[in-house]
């Protein structure tokens, strides 16, 4: 059953099919009143005639009457009706010729007109005023719903919580069936929640099929809730629902928006919680890998020590190889250690950068030299500008930013291939770019090299698998410094990493 006029102090609604039957019966009924008033009131103005009382009293009864019936029917049209009646009854019944609506005095018309006047004013006025106490009772009343709807609402905490409770309100209004869906992203199914008996009886079925949602979304009058340009739900109701007038449709309208912004603080609260457990994870994971680094720190230290005096102590070529090895595993190790420090400190904001002019030469022979000791069997090669290049930068993780760069090049190329670290300007920019002529990177990972803990599966056999936090530190200290970095494979199906920073920076 589908409502004409939506009530809401449990007042039964009526259906459309009986549109026609409540319209005549409420005109008859409106009718009845005005007649009947007009009735007493000349049975009133006989009574009073016979006590004495002048025309004049008579006439202001015959107002009187128009006053009730404006008071009680609805609209102007029957309050002109009663003011009609009323000058045609004084007149039959009260003016000289009596009992016919001739009229011998002329003064009659005068007082006629005003009669008329009088009473097509007070009727006018009288139906204002009711109709804005009724409209002020109908808002007072739309409001308390409105308010009833949003506390119950406040007190949900999950979706489908939040639509089966919407579900039972829309039902309970509208007096008919509401169905609401849930889509299911994953498996392109859906949550039905079916509420019928006028919101007391709800069923809740999971997996239904993608194509029956649609069917009966479109067999429906269909509300969809859409959050952050995302459907969360679908409220759908008879399509008669459609041929509501505008108050009515106003008052839904409002309701919908009620149960929108219900779901989206659902979504808010569930998205800080998952924010909340995710910034504690990222806690733990910090607190542990300093933790780690901190104690694997001076052991690495010491068997780098010990293992570079024993290099130069040695003579024998084997035992050199091997010494060899353990210093460069160490080496290694070291450097991983150093990152897992910069992770920890930039994830927590503890890492300050203070910017000024550096020469970039003085960086780049630092970078060589550190890749002269720790890969030693590879050829890396420079090009700068031949002027004396000054850029804005923290010299010392800039430096680190070219390490990172350039032992990865030389663990995933073998030691003939050429790793080539080039510096230039281009307008207000200064670029860095470290290339190899190696396999290159595998085109699905590219967008994910500079993520945490991302690690490529294109290495060679004998590559030490890192926790992949070297080129994720080298984006996250070349974003500090307002700059920005890339990775691709260059025309030959070469991996070239290459960043550059800007000219016009803080000192």
């Amino acid at each position: 059953m589908i409502l004409e006029k939506i009530t809401i102090e449990g007042r039964p609604i009526v259906a459309l099919n009986a549109r026609q039957k409540i319209k005549i019966k409420n005109v008859t009924v409106q009718m009845l009143i005005t007649i009947g008033l007009n009735g007493l009131t000349t049975l009133a103005s006989y009574m009073i005639e016979l006590l004495g009382f002048t025309e004049v009293n008579i006439v202001v009864f015959y107002i009187l009457s128009v006053l009730l019936t404006s008071r009680f029917t609805k609209g102007y049209v029957y309050g002109i009706i009663s003011s009609i009646m009323s000058i045609l009854s004084f007149n039959y019944f009260f003016t000289i010729p009596l009992y016919t609506l001739k009229v011998d005095d002329t003064s009659y018309i005068f007082t006629f007109l005003v009669m008329f006047l009088s009473a097509i004013f007070t009727s006018a006025l009288t139906s204002k005023l009711i109709k804005s106490k009724e409209l002020s009772n109908e808002r007072e009343k739309q409001s308390h719903l409105l308010s009833k709807i949003t506390g119950t609402l406040s007190n949900t905490s999950e979706i489908a919580e939040t639509a089966k409770v919407s579900a039972e309100w829309l039902s309970s209004f509208l007096n008919c069936e509401v169905n609401c869906f849930i889509p299911n992203q994953k498996n392109k199914n859906a949550v039905k929640i079916r509420v019928r008996d006028s919101g007391l009886t709800s069923e809740t079925f999971e997996d239904i099929p993608e194509d029956i949602m649609k069917s009966l979304i479109l067999d429906s009058y269909t509300f969809p809730v859409e959050i952050r340009k995302t459907t969360v739900c679908y409220f759908c109701m008879p399509k008669e629902i459609m041929d509501l007038n505008s108050d009515n449709k106003f008052l839904l309208y409002s309701i919908f928006m009620q149960i929108t912004i219900s779901m989206e603080r659902v979504l808010l609260i569930r998205d800080k919680e998952k924010a909340k457990s995710e910034i504690e994870l990222e806690r733990f994971k910090s607190n542990l890998l300093r933790a780690i680094s901190h104690d694997l720190r001076t052991p690495l230290t010491r068997i780098i020590g010990t293992s570079e005096m024993l290099m130069n102590m040695m003579t024998d070529e084997e035992d050199v190889r091997l010494v060899s090895s353990i210093y460069e595993d160490a080496g290694w190790l070291t450097r991983l250690v150093e990152n897992i420090l910069s992770f920890t400190r930039i994830n927590e904001g503890g890492l300050s950068i203070k910017i000024q002019e550096e020469a970039v030469e003085e960086i780049i022979a630092e970078v060589m030299n550190w890749a002269s000791k720790y890969y030693p069997n590879h050829n890396c090669k420079v090009v700068l500008p031949d002027d004396v290049f000054f850029v804005p930068m923290n010299g010392k993780l800039i430096e680190q930013v070219l390490i990172n760069l350039i032992g990865n090049a030389a663990e995933h190329t073998p030691e003939s291939n050429e790793i080539v670290l080039s510096v230039w300007q281009e307008e207000d920019k200064a670029w860095f770019e470290v290339k190899d002529d190696g396999v290159g990177f595998i085109e699905e990972d590219i967008p994910k090299l500079f993520e945490m803990f991302f690690v490529s599966k294109n290495t060679r056999g004998d590559f030490k698998h890192g926790l992949g936090l070297g080129l994720a530190i080298c984006k996250t200290i070349v974003d500090f410094h307002g700059g920005e970095i890339y990775a691709e494979n260059n025309d030959a199906g070469e991996a070239t990493v290459k960043f550059y920073l800007k000219l016009k920076g803080e000192s």
